[in-house]
């Protein structure tokens, strides 16, 4: 899969569509390669978007999209966003728990465990594989972040997410966030956590900031970069080949357009 105008070994910046790069859409240097849009979108801001790029395709996310089975008129809505975004990939997170196995471990006092998974297990995989063929493109599956007050729970292992993509032949979308929230669970550097995730899947990368907890343990909250989320992905850069870079920040207008410069400076540049 190839994307118009695009340069062999470079890492396209992509940006995921909100007000705030509405905002900042005016100024040429704040401009991605690609703009990366929901499921949940609504329709007419998915055409605004494309709008923008009208020579490039929208990314498409899902999100916890095959977090419980799909009804025949959701696949066919999706097959025609699809169509109107022209999206080379749908990318969806590795969704193993179902929520009534997580309130029960909590009630009971205990940790979950892969046993808990059972059938969920293969459901999951079976979802994947048919979502691939009725809609006829490529699935990348996205890392876990750890489930909240659990440690080492086995949705965010390495070793699970490994088997994840091998079982049914997806490749990584990796989110650099979720990856240090769940380091975090594991008592792990981040770098510790990424070089156990199978790096030679990526395609693409998610990039913000983690927040912290009253605690100090990091949790997903899609804030600004900080210098330590360069510097992670740098190493990165050192250790896989992503083709796209995707920023998930749509807070503060002008902070998303310092970020966009930024990247943009440090993607240009060959690892």
């Amino acid at each position: 899969m190839t994307f118009p105008r695009e340069e062999p070994g470079a890492i396209r910046l992509a940006v995921t569509a909100s007000p705030a790069l509405l905002e900042v859409w005016g100024q040429a240097l704040t401009r991605p390669d690609l703009l990366e849009v929901t499921t949940w979108m609504p329709r007419e801001e998915v055409r605004r978007f494309r709008a923008l790029l009208p020579d490039q395709p929208l990314l498409l996310h899902g999100g916890n999209l095959l977090g419980a089975p799909l009804l025949e008129v959701q696949v066919r809505e999706l097959g025609v966003l699809l169509q109107e975004t022209g999206s080379p990939w749908l990318s969806v997170h590795i969704s193993l728990w179902p929520w009534k196995v997580l309130q029960e471990a909590r009630q009971r006092g205990r940790q979950p465990s892969a046993l808990d998974l059972g059938p969920h297990l293969e459901a999951f995989f079976f979802r994947v594989r048919a979502l691939r063929e009725q809609l006829g493109v490529s699935l990348l599956l996205e890392n876990a972040p750890g489930l909240p007050g659990f440690e080492c729970d086995p949705e965010s292992d390495p070793e699970t997410i490994a088997a994840v993509l091998e079982a049914t032949g997806c490749s990584f979308l990796l989110d650099l966030s979720y990856a240090q929230t769940a380091a975090g669970n594991w008592r792990l550097r981040p770098e510790e956590y990424l070089e156990r995730l199978p790096l030679d899947r990526v395609l693409e990368v998610h990039l913000s900031a983690p927040g912290r907890l009253e605690d100090g343990r990091p949790v997903d909250a899609h804030e600004a970069l900080r210098e330590e989320d360069f510097a992670l992905l740098d190493w990165l850069r050192r250790h896989t080949h992503p083709r796209v870079v995707t920023l998930e920040y749509w807070k503060e207008p002008r902070v998303l357009m310092e970020q966009i410069v930024r990247l943009k400076k440090e993607l240009a540049w060959r690892k």
